[in-house]
């Protein structure tokens, strides 16, 4: 019971410990002052001995020399009585005893102390030393003698006494003095104490009474306001609760928190609506493994349960985010996160569930929009390629055979140009309906751009082609069209290619139905033609299948150049930009250069002008990551690019990869490309601008509607075609022209160049007319050793 009333006091617990904390202060002042006290008398006495000394030696060094003895017993005795030394003898120079007092000659002298504080055990209150006895610096001998330290006990033992007697009475009038203290400091305590227990029971509604001024009134007041302030914080907490309540059940996302025992402490009314858990079913307090398992009847798969959710029950990670498909064709996404506490310990998880078939349903979509044709829902170029490819994997695998069908629609350029291109439009969408219908489940059909399109057959003969190539042919001849009070008759060539017969590569197959299509519109229009070898005599078919090759080989064996030729600013003449061409050089005669007219059009036909433009604008970005100070360089994009989404990607990654400032690379794109394929041209560009390129609409002014469509392309640059620059001097229409397109751009705040600028009257009227820039023979000549680029790397 002591024990208890010891441990739970405080004035006790007070008492005890100052007074052991002044014991042992006032042991260590005793102790402090006895050691003081002694090593005071240790210092008189020794200079006692050292002022002893030297009397001595001048007493008895005379009568020693002249070895009276009888003199110097006296002077021994005498000394004896007067010094307070307890004996002495004294020998000489060979050790023999000449003289002795108080000290029996026959007893061997005593072992000699080392300092007046450690003297010999068998003498303690007695200090034996010696000293040599000289004369006008010669020793005649040795002086033993031992000195009385009884009086050092005594005066420490008096001082000890006195300083243990005045301890004790601190101690007894501290003991005295704190108890009242204690009493005192702790009268309010108490009271304090009740008080804080009733507030940890839950009763804040305490206020103390203030009695003083001092610490415990501090206290006190400090009591009185921790517990107003704790209402005023849990009034705000309760606040807090409140609206976090009404945010999670606001909440679309399902939120169920557990506590470390896996049981339901929370969940949001969206957990119960994602999981169709009615109200009157019970959560809290639940397991979540006895809550989730009881949800597998609404899952499309039950496993996932197991799979996913039970397996992070038993971790205390994050779990990674999962797709769990109900039945009824939802699709939730869940993630799990534990959650800590301030000092990082586990108190719980956090299961986040969310409804995201929505979403699901628009990223479909988008990868629907990224795959099809945004006029006609067919397969684009890109989806079509995938397909040739998967098709051709899989006919190898098999053995098996199919067939490839090209075909274009005949004359549609001048039905565009003469009656807009919303007819054109018109014209595409139902030619794309009525040959969708024509096809069967597993045979693809997708618009290439422009008018043409493609038909891939897996597991057809050519008996099977051949019909559809004639439903084709008739089908499309037999739709009704009408604009403008005219009736419009519609044909179309078609060429086929068999697979494996007619090529063992995908490119090889749509060169020879490309070829075959050739051979239909050579034959009349409005008919079919199946590739033949024997048939594909002519030297444009032989030419088109050769350069296929070539273009790959240049492709594989680095066999392309790129040239430059400046564009320079029409106002001062200065360089604006290069502009980036490129050549091949002959496999044959490395000495000479394939121009692009004689190659890039089989490189579009066959797709590989997609490889070519990849290549040239690698090659364009490092050029200026080498050379940081030269000016920007211009490249021109294929129409054919249009069909590749990723291509505004790989510029973005070419820039980013060799750290080249996105201005600096201009990308120039022909107004027929952009105008024959409206869609895809303006989410061409648009992939560019995000990109941070400039974009060029190349040889502007060629379509009957260029204005029109500058509002739908947003290009920074228009680049004049150079059939209105070439004979602008002498032409009075192409002047008339050329300056409207110059006013135009520069209402809309986009710059102009005029290219095939090849005279000096020429280029005074272009900048008589505002032009931004030009380019041409007149001033530059386009090389591969170009002064803009040669000067700075320094070659």
């Amino acid at each position: 019971m002591s024990r208890r009333f010891f441990s739970r006091s405080l004035r006790i617990k007070l008492v005890f410990a100052s007074v052991a904390v002044e014991v042992i202060l006032l042991g260590l002042l005793v102790y402090n002052s006895h050691r003081l006290i002694e090593r005071n008398l240790i210092e008189q006495t020794q200079l006692r001995i050292t002022e002893l000394q030297p009397l001595l030696n001048a007493a008895l060094a005379g009568p020693l020399a002249a070895r009276d003895y009888a003199t110097l017993s006296d002077i021994l005795n005498a000394s004896l009585r007067k010094e307070g030394l307890t004996y002495l003898v004294l020998l000489d120079h060979r050790g023999k005893v000449v003289a002795a007092s108080g000290w029996d000659v026959q007893q061997p002298l005593p072992k000699l102390d080392r300092s007046i504080s450690s003297s010999s055990d068998d003498s303690p209150e007695r200090f034996d030393s010696e000293t040599a006895i000289t004369l006008a610096g010669q020793r005649y001998g040795v002086l033993h003698y031992g000195l009385v330290t009884d009086y050092l006990n005594n005066a420490k033992a008096v001082l000890l006494q006195q300083s243990l007697i005045i301890a004790v009475t601190e101690v007894v009038l501290s003991i005295l003095l704190l108890s009242l203290l204690g009493l005192w400091l702790t009268r309010h305590l108490g009271q304090l104490a009740m008080a804080s227990r009733q507030v940890a029971g839950g009763n804040l509604d305490i206020t103390l009474p203030v009695h003083s001024d001092d610490e415990v009134g501090e206290l006190t007041s400090a009591f009185n306001t921790m517990s107003a302030s704790v209402r005023l914080q849990i009034g705000k907490l309760q606040q807090e609760q409140a609206r976090l309540n009404h945010l999670l059940s606001a909440m679309n996302i399902g939120i169920l928190f557990e506590d470390s025992q896996n049981r339901v402490i929370y969940s949001n009314p969206a957990f119960r609506r994602v999981w169709l858990i009615p109200k009157s079913v019970d959560l809290l307090g639940r397991t979540t493994k006895e809550v989730l398992q009881h949800l597998t009847n609404i899952l499309s798969r039950p496993d996932h349960i197991s799979k996913h959710v039970l397996q992070a029950l038993g971790t205390q990670e994050a779990s990674e985010t999962v797709e769990i498909v109900l039945a009824d064709g939802r699709v939730l996404t869940q993630l799990s996160n534990p959650v800590h506490d301030a000092d990082g310990r586990f108190i719980g998880r956090l299961w986040v569930y969310e409804d995201v078939t929505s979403e699901r349903q628009t990223a479909e979509q988008l990868i629907y929009l990224a795959e099809r044709d945004s006029l006609t829902g067919l397969f684009n170029r890109h989806r079509f390629q995938t397909e040739l490819e998967r098709v051709f994997t899989e006919s190898e695998r098999r053995q098996s055979q199919g067939a490839l069908l090209f075909f274009d629609l005949d004359e549609f350029k001048y039905i565009n140009d003469t009656f807009g291109h919303r007819a054109g439009d018109t014209m595409l969408i139902r030619v794309a309906g009525a040959i969708s219908a024509l096809v069967r489940r597993n045979e693809v059909v997708a618009r290439l751009g422009g008018d043409e399109f493609a038909v891939l057959m897996p597991d057809a003969n050519e008996t099977q082609a051949t019909q559809l190539a004639e439903r084709i042919i008739r089908t499309v001849s037999q739709l009704p069209f009408r604009f403008e009070q005219q009736n419009l008759r519609l044909t179309t060539s078609l060429g086929i290619a068999l697979y494996p017969q007619h090529g063992s590569a995908t490119e090889e197959l749509v060169a020879r139905a490309d070829a075959a299509m050739y051979q239909a519109k050579d034959a009349g229009k409005n008919a079919w033609r199946i590739y033949r070898p024997e048939s594909d005599a002519s030297r444009e078919m032989l030419d088109r299948l050769s350069w296929q090759e070539r273009i790959r080989h240049a492709l594989e064996n680095d066999l392309l150049r790129l040239h430059y030729q400046g564009v320079y600013r029409a106002s001062d003449g200065s360089m604006s930009h290069l502009e980036v061409l490129v050549r091949m050089l002959d496999e044959n005669d490395p000495e000479q250069l394939i121009m692009p007219g004689n190659f890039i059009a089989y490189a579009e036909k066959s797709g590989k002008i997609r490889d070519i433009d990849r290549w040239v604008l690698a090659e364009s970005v490092k050029l200026l990551a080498q050379t940081p100070g030269m000016p920007s360089l211009a490249v021109n994009i294929s129409g054919r690019s249009f069909d590749d989404p990723t291509l505004p990607q790989y510029i973005a990654a070419q820039l980013n990869e060799h750290r080249v400032s996105p201005p600096r690379l201009l990308v120039e794109l022909t107004e027929t490309s952009a105008v024959s394929d409206l869609h895809d041209a303006q989410r061409f560009i648009e992939a560019l601008r995000q990109t941070g390129c400039l974009v060029c609409l190349d040889d502007f002014g060629t379509g009957f509607s260029s204005f029109a469509y500058l509002k739908h392309l947003r290009a920074d640059v228009l680049k004049i075609d150079g059939l209105f620059i070439r004979d602008l001097a002498n032409d009075r229409d192409n002047q008339v022209f050329v300056k409207a397109i110059v006013d135009v751009a520069r209402g809309m705040g986009k710059e102009t160049i005029a290219e095939c600028v090849e005279d000096a009257e020429t280029l005074a009227m272009l900048r008589h007319m505002g032009v931004d820039m030009v380019q041409g023979y007149h001033l530059d000549m386009p090389r591969g050793n170009h002064p803009a680029v040669n000067t700075i790397i320094g070659r």
